[in-house]
Order: structure tokens, then C-alpha cells, then sequence
């Protein structure tokens, strides 16, 4: 991706986080709290998507976890990696990632292309993986609505 557009869209994310935390004027604890909530979303997908399996749901929550997945896949692969990432490292003022201890524990070297790959592959599995259970939900039911 272009630098200047990768950092149009750093820039601009930034300027609209600053005013949902309109409250908060130290850069520190604005990265923090946008890293809070940035793994909140994340473990709550995961956390969704494992539920979904276990307690019967409705196909349109399905479909919005679906999206909700593709367009973080989306995001991964037009970024280069993940853009609240960046942000909140920035702010905070460290070079710290969710995967970090993980890709240690496997001796890979972590610098930020690692970690964006691995961001890419990771998110390109779940979406193949989601768009599977999405084909065959979908053939389910125009199938049943066929009968």
C-alpha cells in the first residue's frame, strides 16, 4: 500500500478516535483504551463464533458475523496488517501486538511484517473458513424452502 495513503487513513482514523474520547486528552491513555476495545471486538468474535455452534442460532446472526469477519479480512489485506494496531501502538508509545507472545513461543522473529502477514493469513483462514459454513447455511435453507 502507499505510504501516503496508509497514512491518510492512520491520520484520519486517529482524528475520529480522538473525538469519540473527546474526554481524554492524554495520548497514552487514548491507546489504551482504543487497545481495550480493539481486543474486546476481537475476542468477542471469536467468542461469537464458537457460541453460534453451540447454542441454535438465527441465520442472520450468522450473516453478521460473517461480515463482520470479511470486513476485517478486508481491512487486513487493503492496510497491510491491522490499522487500530498501528494507532493505538503509536499512541502508547510501544511496538506491542495480541500475537506477539504467540509468535514467540514458536521462535519467529516478530517485526511488523511478520506480524501484518500473520494478521493476513490468520484473517484469510477464519474468512475460508466462515464462507464454508456461509455456502453450506445458505444452500440449508434454499434447500428446506425448495421442499
Amino acid at each position: 500500500m502507499n505510504e501516503w495513503l496508509q497514512k491518510i487513513l492512520e491520520d484520519n482514523l486517529e482524528k475520529i478516535l480522538r473525538i469519540i474520547f473527546f474526554w481524554e486528552k492524554d495520548d497514552k491513555r487514548i491507546g489504551i483504551s482504543i487497545r481495550f476495545i480493539h481486543h474486546f471486538i476481537v475476542y468477542t468474535t471469536f467468542i461469537s463464533y464458537i457460541i453460534i455452534h453451540i447454542i441454535p442460532s438465527h441465520y442472520i446472526l450468522f450473516l453478521i458475523l460473517y461480515i463482520m469477519i470479511f470486513l476485517m479480512w478486508l481491512q487486513h489485506c487493503i492496510y497491510g496488517g491491522c490499522i487500530f494496531s498501528t494507532i493505538e501502538s503509536k499512541l502508547i508509545g510501544d511496538n506491542y501486538s495480541m500475537w506477539d507472545s504467540i509468535l514467540d513461543m514458536f521462535h519467529i522473529t516478530v517485526t511488523s511484517d511478520s506480524i501484518n502477514g500473520f494478521y493476513i493469513l490468520a484473517s484469510s483462514i477464519s474468512l475460508f473458513v466462515i464462507t464454508c459454513e456461509m455456502i453450506e447455511k445458505t444452500v440449508a435453507i434454499i434447500i428446506n424452502h425448495m421442499q
